[in-house]
């Protein structure tokens, strides 16, 4: 006897295997990304307060940045299904790359994870787009300065 279990997203999420080229209108906005200080032994950290809650526009800005504090271009992210809007890829083109998309219910929605190729996961804590200015800029500011 087989079974079988439908994701409930699955409709959702099959977006015909064609990568998302997102309008990004702004490539000089500033990025709000702060990195913890490094920790020998530990992937690094950070936390990001994107702008909207559009995965596909707002990580047009942060790749490139991660990629170039990692080392080399992201090449795998993952996010929480439900923290972010209804447009939600399997793969997105940044700049001349392919970046695949993973969504999960079991990811913390306040947090996204960034990888290249085989390395360990670099988890992002992520700020609401909706928090207030002062305290997001605070907490971003306090993470980028705490020691290790």
């Amino acid at each position: 006897m087989t079974s079988s279990i439908a994701d409930r997203d699955s409709a959702r999420l099959d977006d015909g295997g064609t990568p998302v080229q997102a309008a990004w209108d702004s490539p000089s906005a500033e990025l709000r990304l702060a990195w913890a200080p490094s920790q020998p032994g530990n992937p690094p950290s950070g936390a990001w307060w994107p702008r909207s809650r559009s995965a596909a526009v707002e990580l047009q800005t942060l790749l490139p940045v991660a990629g170039h504090h990692l080392g080399g271009p992201v090449t795998r992210v993952s996010l929480n299904i439900d923290g972010w809007d209804a447009d939600q890829p399997r793969r997105l083109r940044v700049g001349d790359r392919l970046v695949r998309l993973g969504w999960f219910h079991s990811l913390d929605p306040a947090t996204v994870t960034v990888a290249r190729g085989s390395d360990a996961r670099v988890t992002l804590h992520v700020l609401a787009p909706e928090l207030d200015s002062a305290a997001a800029r605070k907490l971003l500011h306090e993470l980028s300065t705490r020691s290790p």
